[in-house]
């Protein structure tokens, strides 16, 4: 070999090492540091800490996330020393000779006193190789906390850090979707959650308010596209004061950025509690999720200006009627392209029903099957309104006396769109929703809807509409839990393969019943607090998260989990009752009262404004714009 081809082969494979050393050195290990504080013992919990730390970081963890109060304990009312800390303060300091002698960051939270005000807050703080990085107070205060923490003052930072921007929430804060979607669309690459997740037996009176925060952040990572450090405490805890014994879950996960559990302690209970144990996981901060991508790409701020209202505590478009629901999901595979031919199937899958029913929800353009559509055969396919897809379901809603749900290409003065319309039992229009979050194919050839209204209707309440892939959009469902929807129907024709996947909760925290389905889905149900009702076709793959379903409100606590059809073609019923449980941890009046509306606002400002972009690269700044 001569020497200039000797050369060329050692550049070649020099560059191709220091690829794959550029590509291993944005990986990172990061740890999830269980950790049971002693209340009131602020001192003895920092040794515990640091002697927990320095493990970690031996083990070569660049960020350690611990569990909520893990540096003061909570379940009292702090007043004396060693009851609280301050940020920056004992703590803070004594974690620095860790970070910085292993260059890596610790995510530790307390009570936090703030010298200047004298007002105390649930906090977290971020501490680096150089110090404190920076401080988070808990915006989303569940009710039992408010004799002790004020809520948040310092809106959703999100900190620039060498491994990554790094944005912190705690615990009851993941109870509203808003506050994961600020830190997402602000950057953060990693959401660091210190949690206090807890199960109180059912005698308890307390019992009712259970929410478990580290099953509710299980399906959420892939959503909102972020890798999730998430670490709660374990084992039984006395609160003496309060007179009762809770028992902390454990059940601490990691999560990359596409919803990928990567790993997670073992879960606790009230026969079985576990001692506190530390997981580990490598992320790459730098990989792009697919899914975050398309959301940020395809959102539209300027349809989303109910985060801006205050809508409590009286709510005129609230809506708290019992209607009892029985609804049936056609799940069929169609022939496509052949419009009669597939409501020739649709009809005899419904009239396989001997039950009662009172609304039918059809797969996505319902009788035109799985053709894909662009700008040289719409043509062919779209219909106008009045024209015979439309003919066919408003025959079918009068023949079953229901409402029914169809999705259909529409064509409307030259224009086209994606649209679903919604029968009444007489077969007569009641709503018409045309998709307002195309996605890129769609917008070769579809215009987008302007509106996303919700249609109040006497058997059924208050329906919404999402269709097929706007479930990558989950500012929708908060709109549409905020105009008081109690019903959202999604038409779809999913395949899991572009986005999504099967809801998977570390086993032992929710009911088995409660841990099924696709996480977009159960997410839109929890976040809206409106039955979600999920009508898919037939799909080759048995894998259930592929099939239709409905999707509950609660379904962490076992209260109505997923129904989902059976693989088959069928028109699968569902039964269910409205505002028929207000007394569990959260219901949609109290998570439209609950809600932080005074923070809201960059999810509904325009992306390529000033406005945004100044709030955005202030990443620590509570203030949205100049004078804000």
């Amino acid at each position: 070999m001569s020497i200039f081809l000797k050369n060329i082969l050692l550049v070649c494979l020099l560059s191709i090492s220091t690829f794959f050393s550029l590509a291993s050195a944005a990986e990172i290990k990061v740890a999830a540091v269980e950790f049971n504080p002693t209340p009131k013992d602020v001192d003895g919990n920092i040794q515990g800490i640091v002697k927990a730390a320095i493990t970690a970081s031996n083990n070569g963890a660049k960020l350690l996330v611990f569990p909520e109060f893990s540096v003061t304990g909570f379940g009292y009312i702090p007043s004396g020393p060693n009851d609280f800390d301050t940020i920056p303060g004992r703590a803070t300091a004594a974690i620095q000779k860790v970070t910085s002698k292993y260059n890596n960051y610790v995510v530790v939270a307390m009570y936090e006193l703030d010298k200047d005000t004298g007002v105390i807050h649930n906090a977290a703080a971020l501490i680096g190789p150089k110090g404190l990085v920076g401080k988070y107070r808990k915006n989303q205060i569940p009710a039992g906390d408010y004799e002790v923490a004020a809520p948040g003052n310092l809106g959703f930072p999100v900190f620039n850090t060498d491994i990554g921007k790094i944005a912190l929430l705690i615990c009851f804060d993941d109870s509203r979707l808003q506050s994961l979607l600020l830190p997402s669309i602000r950057g953060a690459d990693i959401l660091a959650t210190p949690i206090g997740s807890d199960t109180l037996p059912k005698y308890e009176k307390m019992s009712n308010s259970n929410h478990s925060t580290i099953s509710n952040i299980a399906v959420l990572a892939g959503w909102t596209g972020m890798n999730v450090v998430a670490s709660n405490q374990t084992g039984i805890v006395e609160f003496p004061k309060l007179g009762l014994t809770d028992q902390l879950t454990g059940g601490s996960t990691i999560w990359d950025n596409n919803g990928k559990q990567l790993a997670h302690s073992k879960v606790s209970t009230w026969t079985k509690p576990l001692p506190a144990e530390t997981i580990y996981a490598t992320i790459d901060p730098a990989k792009k999720s697919e899914q975050k991508t398309y959301w940020l790409k395809h959102r539209r701020p300027e349809l989303y200006g109910a985060y801006n209202l205050y809508k409590a505590p009286v709510d005129s478009a609230a809506n708290n009627t019992q209607n009892q629901v029985s609804a049936l999901l056609v799940q069929y595979e169609p022939s496509n392209g052949n419009v009669e031919a597939n409501a020739k199937k649709v009809d005899s899958l419904i009239s396989q029903n001997q039950s009662v029913f009172n609304l039918a929800v059809l797969p996505f353009n319902s009788f035109l099957g799985n053709v894909k559509l662009s700008k040289n055969n719409i043509g062919q396919y779209a219909e106008q309104l009045n024209g015979k897809s439309y003919t066919l379901a408003s025959d079918l809603a009068k023949k079953y006396k229901t409402y029914l749900l169809l999705s259909m290409p529409e064509v409307d003065g030259g224009k086209y769109y994606e649209t679903a319309i919604l029968f009444d039992f007489n077969g007569k229009q009641t709503g018409i929703y045309r998709k307002s979050h195309l996605n890129d194919e769609e917008k070769t050839w579809a215009s987008a809807g302007n509106s996303l209204p919700v249609f109040n209707t006497e058997i059924l309440g208050k329906v919404a509409i999402m269709l097929n892939d706007e479930v990558r959009i989950p500012e929708l469902a908060d709109v549409y839990g905020l105009n008081r929807a109690d019903l959202i129907l999604i038409p779809t024709a999913y395949d899991g393969k572009q986005y999504g996947s099967e809801v998977n909760i570390p086993k032992g925290l929710v009911p088995d019943a409660s841990n099924r389905g696709m996480n977009f889905w159960y997410d839109i149900a929890k976040y809206s607090q409106a039955y979600t009702l999920v009508a898919n076709y037939q799909q080759d793959s048995n894998k259930e998260y592929l099939r239709s379903a409905v999707y509950s409100l609660v379904p962490e606590v076992g209260y109505f989990p997923p129904s989902i059809a059976p693989h088959k073609e069928i028109a699968y019923q569902s039964l269910f009752t409205t505002h028929a449980n207000n007394t569990l941890w959260i219901n949609q009046h109290d998570m439209v009262v609950g809600r932080r509306y005074d923070l809201a606002m960059p999810l509904t400002l325009n992306m390529q404004g000033d406005c945004f972009k100044e709030w955005q690269a202030n990443s620590t700044s509570k203030l949205v714009c100049k004078g804000q």
